[in-house]
Formats: structure tokens, sequence, C-alpha cells
């Protein structure tokens, strides 16, 4: 039960009543688990929390985000997204102009264009697009915060954000259901001294409060204790979640890199998220630099543009150009997928942490209202020793009843 309290319900379930907010991260809140009658999973809850944890370690201690993007040529994606610049430039154009005027200029106007003017437009269009990855790439952190963009994406998918503890912390979880059995079997010897001492319900009862809440409290000392390892004869002593720091971190880089870091994802974030203005503004600063350019080419002099004219026509295109970008950036996500490559370097990273660092992948999820678990443990004893006495006490009755009518 206490496993099951840590990951659902997903949603909260009962009488949302006396349940506050803890805190706020990136405009999502920080809930707490319970209210007066009802519970929601404590990773759920909090996973704006827990979500900013993992994925602040990874941006702090295991990737550097502005150095991973550069790995990205600009000529090669200047290259990849030129086969659908036709299309693209026609949606933004139907969206501009009359449609009729459109397919003229595509039917009539750009097939008589000489070789030199077609390689000409060809040339310009991979100078921009190399040019605006460049752009990119030299303001990213206005146009994309890793942090915000998955924890805001682990809120919204909070089925994901239990996967994820889920796969890393699978063995740990199975020792903490199991445990119970042998550590209820041990501590529990005991009491059945006491009850054969002290025939009565509330024997049982305690007792059953003391081995459950000792048996939650055992297991999950266990798990991360100690956080270093401890000779204790010829026998080494660690906490069973460090000792599988080569495996979960693999797992770990794993699950992000599937799930997570993902080209489409992130473009996704560009188009939509709460930077959105800020790559909007970028696009739009970066066309008003291209008209000016131009015009400098042409032997247009500065002093002769109407500034407002061209952010105009910067603020328009760049406007068209995001509405209709979406469609066609899908020809990207392999090549920027592969490039990034970052499964090696957030395994090897998280292979190298120290201990206490590797620690916080986890223990998170345990030490968030670590004491309800714990207490949820001393419950279930309590009812199970309670159980215990009404079936004791039933069977005795039954025999006596038996005896009586044999006699």
């Amino acid at each position: 039960l206490a496993v099951q309290m840590i990951f659902y319900p997903i949603d909260f379930l009962g009488i949302n009543a006396k349940r506050f907010v803890t805190g706020s991260i990136y405009g999502c809140d920080v809930m707490q688990p319970h209210g007066l009658l009802g519970w929601q999973g404590i990773v759920p809850a909090k996973a704006a929390k827990m979500g900013f944890a993992m994925v602040s370690m990874v941006t702090t201690k295991l990737v550097d985000v502005q150095e991973t993007f550069m790995k990205l040529d600009p000529n090669k994606l200047a290259t990849l997204l030129s086969i659908e610049v036709p299309d693209l430039a026609r949606d933004v154009g139907r969206s501009l102009f009359p449609r009729w005027s459109v397919s003229f200029a595509e039917n009539h106007v750009i097939p008589k264009l000489t070789s030199d003017l077609k390689y000409a437009i060809l040339e310009f269009q991979h100078n921009y697009l190399a040019g605006f990855v460049r752009c990119m790439q030299g303001n990213l952190e206005k146009i994309l915060d890793m942090n915000e963009f998955v924890t805001q994406y682990y809120v919204k998918h909070k089925p994901l954000l239990n996967q994820f503890f889920l796969e890393c912390g699978n063995k740990e979880l199975a020792f903490l259901v199991n445990s119970g059995v042998w550590f209820g079997f041990l501590l529990g010897l005991p009491q059945i001294i006491v009850w054969a001492l002290v025939d009565n319900i509330w024997s049982l009862v305690i007792g059953g409060t003391i081995v459950g809440y000792a048996t939650n409290w055992l297991a999950l000392k266990l798990i991360f204790e100690p956080v270093l390892p401890v000779k204790v004869g010829p026998l080494t002593i660690q906490g069973i979640f460090l000792q599988r720091q080569a495996e979960v971190s693999t797992a770990f880089a794993d699950f992000y890199c599937k799930y997570l870091l993902k080209s489409k994802l992130i473009w996704n974030y560009l188009f939509t998220g709460p930077k959105k203005e800020s790559f909007k503004e970028l696009l739009t600063e970066y066309n008003v630099e291209r008209i000016h350019e131009v015009a400098g080419q042409m032997g247009i002099r500065a002093d002769l543009l109407d500034d407002g004219v061209v952010r105009s026509l910067g603020t328009t295109g760049a406007k068209k150009v995001l509405e209709e970008l979406p469609k066609h950036v899908h020809v990207l996500h392999d090549h920027i997928d592969q490039t990034l490559d970052l499964q090696p370097m957030l395994e090897e990273g998280l292979k190298s942490l120290t201990p206490h660092e590797f620690e916080n992948v986890l223990h998170p999820v345990f030490q968030e209202e670590e004491f309800i678990l714990i207490i949820a443990g001393a419950v279930l004893g309590a009812l199970a020793g309670a159980l215990q006495h009404v079936a004791s006490d039933v069977l005795r009755k039954g025999k006596a009843r038996t005896k009586q009518w044999k006699q």
C-alpha cells in the first residue's frame, strides 16, 4: 500500500478540501498529496518539484545545454530543411497573398527565371536558413529553458514521471514490498510471545503498529543507507540503490533520451511554450537584419529605408513563418537526435557522480511525505493485529461450541 500511495492515484481522489499548495515552479503548483479526506499519489502531486529536481541535476552536473546544441551544423540543417522550403513558401504565401497570385507565381514566373537567378535564390535561401540556426544557437538562453521544458512536460504527463521512477527504482520498490514479509515475520516473533502472555486485542494492535512502523522504516533506511560503502569484516555494506549506480545510470539515460530529450518535443516547446514570443522576436530581429543586408547589396541606402515598414515586414514574416514552420521541421528530427547523441553523455555523467550526488536520483520520491509512508505501515499493522485477534477469537469460540456439541 505504501508503494501504491507514492504513485497513485494520478489525480486527487476524495474531497478536495483543506489541501494546500506548498510551492510553485515555472507556474506549476506543487501540491500537498492529502486533503481533508482523500489522497493523490506523492509523485503526481509533487510532479513539478520532482521533475525540476531531476532535470536540474541533468543541466547542472551532466549536460552543458549550450555546448550540446553547438554540435549541430547550421549548413546541414539548412540543407535538410531546404527540401521543405517550396511547400513552406507556398503556405506562407497563401496566408499573405491571394491564392491565385501564388499559383500564378508558381506556374508562370518561377519556371521562367534564369539559371543564375534560380541559383541566387537557392543560395540566399540556404544562407538565410543556416544563418537563423546560428542565430538560435547564439541566443539559446532566450528561447529554450531546458529545466522549464522538462518540468512542465512532466506536470502535463504525470504518468510518465511515475514511469521514470518505476523503471529506475524497480528493484528498490520491489524490495520495499517484499521486505514487509521478511521483516514482518522477524519483528513479529516477539509479538507472538507477548500475545501468548497477554491475550487481549490491545497486545496485538500495539504490536502490529510497532511491527508495521518498524518494517517500513527499516526498509526505507536500507535502500539508501549507508550512502558510502562500509566494511564490516569481510562484508561491504551500502544502500541497495547506491549499489546499482551503473545499472540505474543506463536506465536513466535511456529513459530521458527516449521520452524527453527529443527533437520533436523541443521544437514543440519553441513553437508553443512560454518562450514562444521570445522565439518570434528573435526571428523578427533576424528578418530585419536580413532586409537591411539585402537592401545594402542592392545599393539602397539605409537612410532611405522606412524603419517602421522594415520592422512590419520582419514581424509579419516571422509570424507567418512560425505559423507554418511546425508542419515542416519533421525532416530535422532524426538528424538532430542522432547528432546530439545524449544517451552516452548522460550515462557516463551519472556513473561518475559521487554516491551523495547519485542518491538524489531516486531518494526524493521517498523523502517526500516519508513519515506518511511509515505511518501507513503502522496503521496497516494495527489493523492486521485487530483482525488477527478477531479471527483467533472466532476460532476459539468455534472450537468451544464444537466441543460442547460433541459432549
